[in-house]
Order: C-alpha cells, then sequence, then structure tokens
C-alpha cells in the first residue's frame, strides 16, 4: 500500500511540474509577443499575411491610419499585430512611431540600450542622401541625429562633426548606444561587436555584425 501511494504521489507531482512548466512557457512566449512598439499603416488599405509572401493566405484588412503594433522587420516584411491577429505586410506600409521611450531614472548603460534598442526599430527604411528622416529617408548622420533627438539630445548634422560630441571611449570600454565614427561615416553600437546605420541606398537601415569592419575614428558616449 505505501507503494501504491508514493507511485500515486509521484505521479501527481510529475503532473504539476509539467503543467507549472506549460504555463510559464505560454507566459514567456505572451511576454514576448508583447514586446513590440508602436505603428501605423501608412498606405491605402492593407493585407495581413499569414507569412513573408504575398501569396500567403489573408488574415485581415487593414484601413490607412490604422494603428499597428510592430515587432521587427525581415527583408522586405515587417511583423505586426492588429486587434489581436498577428502577421506580415510589407515594411513600406508601415510608419514607425518616432516618439521614444523615457530615459528618467536610468544609468547611463541603461540609457545606451534603450537608444539602441529605439534605433533598431528603423531597420530596413531607407537611405536618402541629405536626410533626416527615419521613415521616409535619411542618411548616416541624419539617422544618427535623429535616434538622438528623439531622446532630446541635440547633435551636429555631419559625421565630421559628430566626432567631436559627447566624450571619448576606447574599444575595449564601448557600450550600446555609443556612436562609432569612421572616416565619412557614422553608426549607432548595439552590443555584441554590431552596429545599426542608414548605410547604402542599396541597402538602407541595417545592422553589421562587425563594427570595425572599417578603420574607425572615435567612439562617443553621448549619455551621462
Amino acid at each position: 500500500m505505501k507503494f501504491k501511494r508514493l507511485r500515486a504521489f509521484i505521479l501527481v507531482l510529475i503532473l504539476v511540474i509539467g503543467t507549472s512548466g506549460m504555463i510559464s512557457n505560454t507566459s514567456f512566449s505572451k511576454a514576448s509577443e508583447e514586446s513590440g512598439y508602436a505603428g501605423s499603416i501608412r498606405t491605402a488599405t492593407t493585407v495581413l499575411r499569414e507569412s513573408k509572401s504575398s501569396s500567403s493566405k489573408a488574415l485581415a484588412k487593414i484601413a490607412k491610419g490604422k494603428k499597428v503594433t510592430v515587432y521587427y522587420t525581415s527583408g522586405k516584411w515587417r511583423k505586426i499585430s492588429y486587434k489581436g491577429i498577428y502577421g506580415f505586410v510589407p515594411k513600406e506600409r508601415v510608419y514607425i512611431s518616432t516618439k521614444a521611450p523615457s530615459l528618467k531614472g536610468m544609468t547611463a548603460k541603461e540609457k545606451g540600450e534603450t537608444i539602441a534598442s529605439f534605433a533598431q526599430r528603423f531597420k530596413g527604411n531607407k537611405y536618402r542622401y541629405g536626410k533626416t528622416d527615419l521613415n521616409n529617408g535619411t542618411d548616416c548622420s541624419g539617422f544618427v541625429g535623429s535616434v538622438y533627438k528623439a531622446f532630446g539630445y541635440k547633435l551636429p548634422r555631419s559625421s565630421s562633426e559628430q566626432r567631436r560630441v559627447g566624450r571619448s571611449v576606447k574599444k575595449g570600454k564601448i557600450q550600446a548606444g555609443d556612436i562609432v565614427c569612421y572616416s565619412g561615416h557614422v553608426a549607432i553600437y548595439i552590443g555584441d561587436g554590431r552596429i545599426v546605420h542608414a548605410s547604402t541606398r542599396k541597402t538602407g537601415i541595417k545592422i553589421s555584425n562587425n563594427y570595425k569592419y572599417r578603420k574607425i575614428c572615435s567612439i562617443r558616449r553621448i549619455v551621462k
């Protein structure tokens, strides 16, 4: 009898632990899905697709101006949600909100990480020489300046001038949010050796995996 009771107890315990695990995973998944940012549909009625293909199943039609939640950009598509429905739309049809989160109460490191995260929202948007619009097109220094402007920082317009703002940082001390300055170019460091920058007309705003891909003139930290 004791053996049967013990066996029953173990079976119940396994069931409870397994159920707890499933609940935890579900909660984690939901939290991941809710970590998006604000956007809106910028063109005429847009079809929300099940996958990154114009021939995939249509999930909903979204009218111009409707608010959506944006999660990431992949190739020519953006993953969004609208009224609880998750799917994909062509990236050029989504306007990304330029309203930045507050940095109040954060450490310098946390501020830099927040700025770096915000900058990555605009991945996939156009490069346009001489422009500073995060949604409609910007060049490298316009991108850096506009990202920082969203947080209340005013930076010089050109990449050569941005090379002298803030304070100098050694490569071994680089943090997310720092500005990486090259000859005729500038980017924002996002961590793990990567940068986000308005690169070329062909690639637009993109993430590069090696911030040392060309000679670095200086690294600058704006936040305190």
